[in-house]
């Protein structure tokens, strides 16, 4: 299983990462949106031709980096602002979309993170290791404990062994966003140390993430084979595994990228 997130965290790699991840956003949503919608379907597609662009730039390290930030800044706000405004039709059900409310805002959520990303990278602000170690974890497991929840969305039900495998996946990384979240509110800023609860718990979420990156790339693995019944995109257990991987790696080397 010869995987990792396949890029280099320098400037370039951190800007290809985020804007892989819109891009491949757009990609999925693009399917679940119905044929009566051709203008949000436009729109999104403008705005996948977009990311990918630039993601590609990235990817080829050509360009000014300032030059670049700016345009993965403009192509992630338009990304992020169309997400937001179908999120809201959603709600007022005014969209016809299969995409749950709570997957739209999982998407919003990572378009803003990347935009922190992005000022952080600008203003060359440096962040203690204890709160990018808290930052990673509170961000990241709500969004590990949301991926879990998507598996067993597009999970057939006839899978029962595997979807309670995923629900006990998902109680566990919900219980360990919880645990982020009070040692977020415990460990008070300015967090100038690395306290040693937070040091275990750093640890203890590099395992549990290293375990589920594993897990994704085996359920890829069975996907690819139509070894299991899903209607889940071909390569969207490849970008959430891709998502596991970045949290640990984030965490072992205690930065925020």
């Amino acid at each position: 299983m010869a995987y990792s997130d396949n890029y280099e965290r320098d400037a370039y790699g951190i800007i290809a990462f985020w804007l892989r991840n819109d891009y491949d956003h757009g990609r999925f949503f693009d399917r679940e949106i119905s044929h009566y919608e051709t203008e949000l379907a436009r729109a999104n597609l403008n705005n996948v031709h977009r990311l990918g662009k630039i993601w590609e730039k990235a990817a080829k390290k050509e360009g000014d980096i300032g030059t670049l930030i700016n345009e993965a800044k403009y192509a992630t706000n338009e990304f992020h602002s169309l997400l937001a405004y179908t999120m809201d039709k959603s709600l007022h059900c005014e969209v016809i979309i299969s995409t749950p409310v709570s997957l739209l805002d999982h998407m919003v959520r990572e378009a803003e993170e990347s935009q922190r990303v992005f000022k952080l990278m600008e203003s060359g602000t440096k962040i203690t290791p204890s709160d990018a170690i808290v930052h990673e974890s509170v961000f990241w497991l709500r969004q590990m404990a949301d991926h879990l929840g998507y598996i067993r969305h597009y999970l057939d039900l006839s899978n029962y062994d595997l979807n309670y495998q995923v629900t006990q996946m998902m109680e566990k990384f919900e219980r360990l966003m919880m645990q982020a979240n009070a040692l977020q509110t415990m460990i008070r800023t300015p967090r100038n140390e690395t306290l040693p609860i937070l040091t275990q718990f750093k640890n203890m979420i590099i395992k549990e993430a290293k375990s589920l990156e594993a897990f994704k790339l085996e359920l890829d693995d069975l996907v690819k084979k139509c070894a299991a019944a899903t209607t889940s995109p071909p390569d969207l257990l490849e970008h959430i595994a891709r998502e596991a991987h970045h949290l640990w790696r984030n965490l072992e080397e205690e930065i925020i990228t």
